[in-house]
Parts: C-alpha cells; sequence; structure tokens
C-alpha cells in the first residue's frame, strides 16, 4: 500500500482548487495573460483581437463591378468652329469607348462649341480626361483644335464632383502600375497629335480652295487693294456659308438615318406583331378543325352504334312472337298503320321532288354568274396589263378624275393609303403618324396634284422608299378611275 495522505480539507491548497474561477476585487486582474501583441486567427483575419484591432467593412464586389460598368456622361467644350461631328467622335473615340456624342446647336440650327459625350465606362472617361482636357491632362497647355479662324479655346472636359470621385475610384481599384499607365496615355497623346494634324491639313485644303475661287471671282480695275480687300471679305462670308452648308448636310443627313432608324424598329415590331397574330389564328383554326374532326367521329361512331343494335334487334325478330304480343301498330291494326305509313311516303316523295326541282335552279343559276365571272375577270386582267408598272409612264397616265369622287377614295382609296404607309413605317392603323400621312396623301388626291409633287413632300419620311410608295399609290388610283369608267368594278 502507498503511504500517501491527502492533505486536510481545510488547507489553502484545496481550498482554491476547482472549475469555478474566483470572483473578487483581487482576483480582477487575474485572466488570460495579455503580452501586448495581437492574437493571431488561423481561420480568417490575424487580428482576432488587441487593443489597436478594427473591423473593417465587407466588401461588396457586385457593387465595384457595377461600378466599372456604368455610363458616364461628360461635358466637353472648346470646340473651335467649323470643326464637324465626325473629327469630335474621332478623337473621343481614340481615348476609350463611348455610347453617343450629341452636340448642342443653337435655335437656328448652327453647332455650338460644346457638347455631351457618354463614354462606356468610368476607365474610359478617365483615359479621356487625362489625355485630352486642358485641366487634368497629359498635354502642356492642353489641345487646340485647327479652325479657319484663329482661336484660343482649349479642349476641356469636364464631370460632375460625384462623378469624378467614382472614376478616382474605379482607377484605385483597376489601374495598373503607374509605369504602364503613362505607356499607354503617351500613346493615346500620339494618336491625338496624328489626328489633329489630319485636322489641320484638312482645314488648310478647304482654306486654300475657297481663297482660290474668291480671288478668282473677285478681280476688278479699282486697284489691289480693293481685290483683296473683297477677297478677304468674300473669303470670310464664303467660310461662313460653307459651315452652315456642311452642317445643315450633317443635320440632314442624321436626321435620315434617325428616321430610317425608328422606321426600320417600327416596321420590326409590326412584322413581330403580325407574326403572333397569325400564329395565334394557325392555332385557333386548328383547334376548331381538330375540334370538327372529333365531332364528326363522334356522330360516325354513333351511327354505327345504331346499325349494330338494328342488326342485332332483326336477327333476333320473330313475327309469330310480335304478333302475339301486339305491342307494334303493325301487329294490331295493319290496315291503319298502312294507311299511316302511305300519307307519310307520299309527304317523303314531296319532299324529294322539291329537293330536286330546288337543286336544278341552283345549278341553272350557277353557271350564268359564273359565265359573267369570268368575262368580269377577264376584263379586269386586261386593265390591269394595260396600266403601265414604269413610274415615268405611270406618272403620264391621263386619270379621270370625274370617276375619283369622295366615295371612292373614302371606301377603297384611303384604306389602301393607310395600309400601304402602315407597312412602310411599321405602325398599326391608329397610329398617329399614320393617320396624319394618310390625310395628306388623300387631300393630295383629291386636289388632283401631280404625282412628283408627293414624292418631294414624302421624301423626308420615307427617304428613298418614296418613289415606290406613290407608284403604288398612283397605280392603284388609275386602276380604281377605269375600272369605274369601264363599268368593270
Amino acid at each position: 500500500m502507498s503511504s500517501y495522505e491527502p492533505p486536510p480539507l481545510d488547507s489553502p491548497s484545496v481550498q482554491n482548487t476547482g472549475n469555478r474561477r474566483p470572483r473578487g476585487p483581487k482576483y480582477a486582474d487575474r485572466g488570460m495573460p495579455h503580452h501586448g501583441a495581437p492574437l493571431l486567427n488561423p481561420f480568417g483575419s490575424p487580428m482576432l483581437s488587441g487593443p489597436d484591432s478594427k473591423e473593417q467593412p465587407p466588401v461588396n464586389f457586385n457593387a465595384k463591378r457595377q461600378s466599372e460598368n456604368r455610363p458616364i456622361v461628360a461635358f466637353i467644350s472648346g470646340i473651335a468652329e467649323g470643326v464637324s461631328d465626325i473629327w469630335v467622335e474621332k478623337l473621343l473615340k481614340t481615348c476609350g469607348d463611348i455610347n453617343s456624342w450629341r452636340r448642342v446647336c443653337s435655335a437656328d440650327g448652327n453647332p455650338q462649341g460644346f457638347g455631351f459625350c457618354e463614354f462606356k465606362s468610368p476607365n474610359d472617361a478617365a483615359s479621356a480626361i487625362r489625355v485630352l482636357s486642358s485641366t487634368d491632362g497629359r498635354k502642356e497647355g492642353g489641345w487646340s483644335l485647327p479652325s479657319i479662324k484663329p482661336t484660343q479655346q482649349k479642349l476641356m472636359i469636364q464631370v460632375d464632383f460625384s462623378v469624378k470621385e467614382l472614376i478616382d475610384e474605379c482607377q484605385e481599384m483597376t489601374n495598373p502600375a503607374a509605369s504602364a499607365k503613362c505607356a499607354t496615355d503617351d500613346e493615346l497623346v500620339q494618336s491625338v497629335e496624328g489626328i489633329i494634324r489630319e485636322l489641320e491639313a484638312a482645314v488648310i485644303e478647304t482654306s486654300q480652295t475657297d481663297e482660290t475661287k474668291d480671288e478668282g471671282g473677285a478681280k476688278d480695275d479699282d486697284g489691289a487693294d480693293n481685290t483683296n480687300e473683297h477677297a478677304a471679305v468674300n473669303a470670310e462670308s464664303g467660310d461662313d456659308d460653307g459651315e452652315k452648308v456642311v452642317s445643315l448636310e450633317l443635320e440632314e443627313e442624321w436626321e435620315k438615318e434617325r428616321a430610317r432608324s425608328k422606321r426600320h424598329k417600327r416596321y420590326i415590331a409590326a412584322a413581330e406583331e403580325r407574326e403572333q397574330q397569325t400564329i395565334a389564328k394557325q392555332n385557333e383554326r386548328g383547334d376548331r378543325i381538330k375540334w370538327n374532326a372529333m365531332r364528326d367521329l363522334d356522330e360516325a361512331e354513333e351511327k354505327q352504334h345504331q346499325r349494330d343494335d338494328m342488326s342485332v334487334m332483326l336477327s333476333k325478330w320473330d313475327d309469330v312472337q310480335q304478333a302475339q304480343m301486339g305491342e307494334h301498330s303493325y301487329y294490331r291494326d295493319r290496315q291503319r298503320w298502312w294507311r299511316h305509313r302511305k300519307a307519310e311516303r307520299a309527304r317523303e316523295m314531296e319532299l324529294d321532288d322539291a329537293d330536286r326541282r330546288q337543286q336544278e335552279r341552283e345549278a341553272c343559276a350557277s353557271e350564268k354568274p359564273a359565265s359573267a365571272t369570268t368575262e368580269r375577270r377577264d376584263l379586269i386582267e386586261a386593265l390591269i396589263k394595260e396600266i403601265p408598272s414604269d413610274p415615268k409612264a405611270l406618272f403620264e397616265w391621263p386619270v379621270k378624275w370625274e370617276k375619283v369622287n369622295d366615295a371612292l377614295i373614302k371606301s377603297k382609296i384611303e384604306p389602301a393609303v393607310r395600309k400601304r404607309l402602315a407597312e412602310y413605317l411599321g405602325g398599326e392603323g391608329d397610329d398617329s403618324s399614320v393617320s396624319e400621312l394618310s390625310d395628306y396623301v388623300v387631300t393630295h388626291i383629291r386636289e388632283h396634284k401631280p404625282p412628283q409633287e408627293l414624292i418631294d413632300e414624302l421624301e423626308m419620311v420615307l427617304v428613298e422608299e418614296a418613289p415606290t410608295f406613290v407608284a403604288r399609290i398612283w397605280r392603284f388610283v388609275v386602276y380604281e378611275s377605269e375600272a369605274h369608267a369601264r363599268n368593270v368594278t
């Protein structure tokens, strides 16, 4: 046996032992040891605890990704007079991708020296600001776009303060090292310098051409001084007129392209809607055919069941038994049954004769309209072949305006015009644009105006499709007038 004996219960070494932590003011500082350094967490952030540790907010990567792809609208100013939108877009697209460039125009349609550009992302906007802007750009002194008239304007790209913070934030998150960024910007600066040199050469060539024309037409016998003064004045006025003409041509081309794009979108939408309606009608027709087929099948099956039942009954029929039972009227009173049967048979024969006579009358009546319909069809086909298809010959055809009355216009010509316009513009019958153009075309026809004037007026809306549209409508008017005059309607 061991000689070990446990200490007494009142011993100090036994009183303070146990799982419960001692309480009291003298034990307040006795806890986990603190050495002034934070504890390490092997499963997460190394700063698990400590006096200097701070909680870091969670990173929202989706928000950062959305910010990087957010379009940025910037204000572009300092565009010299005479610089077209083509050159401005070329400069902006050199620095980054853009969604649109919109230049502000005055009330009389003259382009101003500023506008708004929508960049695809903050990185594209930041690149343009670094390369092109006069304040934050890499070009010392900024960029001055060449122009016929000397100017001190510098190209400026400005954004809102909040947008500027967003651009800076995206640049901090996505940009590589500063040396790589500088090299990329230097390449963009070289590209911009090349574009400006091309613009300067174009401006010089335009000015020399205008000066040559003005000097050739401004010679006078009053002396060289007067000649030079007139040439300078004419050159300046010619430059202004040339700029206005170029601006108007660009604006007209842009309007035509916009109308063409809008018409194409409306045409596609209308075609899709018509396709959906056609599919719905086809499905409805298929369901109706299927229902009729099922009904005919059920009727055929019912008749077959009745024939089978009659065959079974007749196969088991016994005249002696039925005569003894006397349930059928034939066996109860045969003479009375025969009188009723003769009367029913007479009525059936009368109905059969009436049906036969009706069929003969219908056959005779159908032969006459068939011949009349054939003759009318031949006249219509001959009239259609007689009307020329060539627009020049068609427009020279003498229309019988005395036959084109209000009743004909409202019943046939106006619906045809509305239908054709809906096809060309891609709209429906109740569309306001279709209604306005339809009223205009109908008024033109009612006033007996020539077709060429209608083509000139509709070119702003239908562009190159205006001659084709007018030719189709005019051919329809010629046909209706000739059909009423020859009585083949």
